[in-house]
C-alpha cells in the first residue's frame, strides 16, 4: 500500500501509465458490478427453473438488487466517501467477490437474494465514487473521456458480461456464471489495490449538499429524465430473453447473438459519443432518447432475425450512450455546489438503480399477467415520457441563457 497522502485537489499528480491503469481497473470494476446486477437477465429461464420460481420472481432478483442500491447509495457514499480511494475501491470489489460466491453456493432463492443484497450495498458506493475518482486522475479537458471510459464498463457488461453469462449458463448452468464473476472480481480487486493511489479526495459533506441539490431545478430535471428512460429500458431489457424466445421465436443461440449485438452497439456509441457531447450535450441526449423510443416501438413490429438485429443494435447503441450523457449532465450542473459531485452522483446512482428495479418490477407484473408480448410497447411509453422531459430541460436551459 502507498503511504496515505493528505486530501488533494484534482487532478492527481500521477504518471500517465499509472493513471491509465487505474482508470482501466475502475472500468473493470464497473464491469464486474453491472454484470453481477444484470446477470439474471441472461440466465433468467434457467435461474427460475433451478430455484423453482416463476420468470417474474426470478426477475425480482434484479428488482430487489436495484432497490437496495437506490436506498443505500447516498447514505453509504456519505459515510464511506472520505476513506482513501485505494482502500475503498479494493474493499468494494472484495464485497462483490464474496457476494458472487454466496450466490454460487446458495441452496435456495432466499440465499441468492441475500448474496445479491450484499453486492448491491457495495455497487452504490462504487458507482458513486468511481467516476469522480477517475476524473480527478486526469486533466480537466479529459474529464468526459475518463467518464466514458469508466462507464464503458457498464456497456461492456452488456456486450460481454450478459451474453457470455448466457453462453456459460447454457452449457454449465447458471451457478457457474456467478462463480466466474467471483473469480473476475478477485482479479479486479488486485488490480485496484495496485493501481489506485491511497489518497483522500476533497469530500465536502454530502448531507450539506443535498439541500442545495434539491433546490437545483436543472439537476432535479436530469434525475427525472434518468428515472423515466432507465425505467423504460430495463422494463424491456430484463425480460428480453423470454421475449425473443417466445414472441420473436428465436433459439437460445440466436438470443445470445442478439444480446451480443445489443451490447456491441452500446459499447461503440458509449465511446463515440464523447466528442459530440462536449459540443452539444442536450442535443445528443435528445437524439439518443428518441432513438431508444423508436427502437422499442419497432421491436413490437419486426419479424425475422435480420430485422430484430437491426432494432436491437439501435436500442443497444442508444442505451450505451446514456450513462455518459446523464452523468456528464450531472457533473455540469453540480460543479457549482460544494460537495456536489459526490452527492449528485450518488443521487443519480440511486435514481438510476431505482429505475432499474421499477422497470424490472413492472415488467415482471406484465409477464406474469399477460406474458412478454406487451413489454416493448409499455417500455416505449416510459422512454417517450423521458424524451418530453429532455425537451423541457432544453427549453429551461434556453431561457436561463
Amino acid at each position: 500500500m502507498d503511504t496515505l497522502a493528505p486530501s488533494v485537489e484534482a487532478p492527481l499528480a500521477l504518471p500517465k501509465a499509472r493513471s491509465a491503469a487505474a482508470i482501466l481497473a475502475l472500468t473493470l470494476g464497473c464491469f464486474c458490478f453491472v454484470s453481477t446486477e444484470l446477470m439474471p437477465v441472461g440466465v433468467l429461464p434457467s435461474m427460475a427453473a433451478g430455484l423453482h420460481v416463476s420468470l417474474g420472481e426470478a426477475g425480482y432478483l434484479v428488482t430487489c438488487f436495484s432497490f437496495v442500491v437506490a436506498l443505500t447509495a447516498t447514505p453509504l457514499t456519505g459515510l464511506l466517501g472520505a476513506i482513501n480511494r485505494k482502500l475503498l475501491m479494493s474493499a468494494l470489489l472484495a464485497v462483490c467477490c464474496v457476494g458472487n460466491v454466496v450466490t454460487y453456493l446458495a441452496p435456495d432463492y432466499l440465499a441468492v437474494l441475500l448474496g445479491r443484497v450484499l453486492v448491491a450495498a457495495a455497487i452504490g458506493v462504487f458507482w458513486s465514487t468511481a467516476v469522480v475518482t477517475a476524473v480527478h486522475m486526469v486533466a480537466p479537458r479529459h474529464a468526459i473521456r475518463a467518464t466514458s471510459i469508466v462507464f464503458g464498463g457498464v456497456s461492456l457488461a452488456t456486450v460481454l458480461g450478459v451474453p457470455a453469462g448466457t453462453i456459460i449458463g447454457e452449457h454449465s448452468g447458471w451457478r457457474a456464471v456467478f462463480a466466474a464473476l467471483g473469480l473476475l472480481s478477485l482479479f479486479v480487486f488486485g488490480a485496484l489495490a495496485w493501481s489506485i493511489p491511497a489518497v483522500r479526495l476533497p469530500h465536502a459533506s454530502i448531507r450539506g449538499a443535498l439541500g442545495a441539490i434539491a433546490r437545483h431545478r436543472p439537476l432535479m430535471l436530469i434525475f427525472a429524465i434518468t428515472a423515466s428512460i432507465v425505467t423504460g429500458n430495463f422494463l424491456a431489457y430484463t425480460y428480453v430473453t423470454p421475449y425473443l424466445g417466445s414472441v420473436a421465436g428465436l433459439t437460445p443461440d440466436q438470443v445470445g447473438a442478439m444480446l451480443l449485438v445489443y451490447g456491441a452497439a452500446g459499447v461503440v456509441l458509449n465511446f463515440a459519443i464523447g466528442p459530440f457531447a462536449a459540443r452539444s450535450l442536450n442535443a445528443c441526449l435528445g437524439i439518443v432518447t428518441a432513438l431508444m423510443a423508436i427502437s422499442l416501438i419497432a421491436l413490437n413490429q419486426v419479424t425475422g432475425p435480420f430485422a430484430t438485429i437491426v432494432v436491437l443494435a439501435l436500442w443497444g447503441a442508444s442505451y450505451g450512450a446514456l450513462p455518459v450523457l446523464l452523468q456528464t449532465s450531472v457533473f455540469k450542473e453540480a460543479a457549482t455546489i460544494a460537495g456536489g459531485e459526490d452527492a449528485a452522483t450518488s443521487i443519480n446512482v440511486a435514481v438510476f438503480n431505482a429505475a432499474i428495479g421499477l422497470g424490472a418490477l413492472i415488467g415482471g407484473l406484465i409477464v406474469n399477467a399477460m406474458g412478454p408480448a406487451h413489454i416493448p410497447a409499455v417500455a416505449a411509453a416510459f422512454v417517450v415520457m423521458g424524451l418530453l422531459l429532455v425537451f423541457a430541460a432544453r427549453r429551461q436551459g434556453a431561457r436561463a441563457s
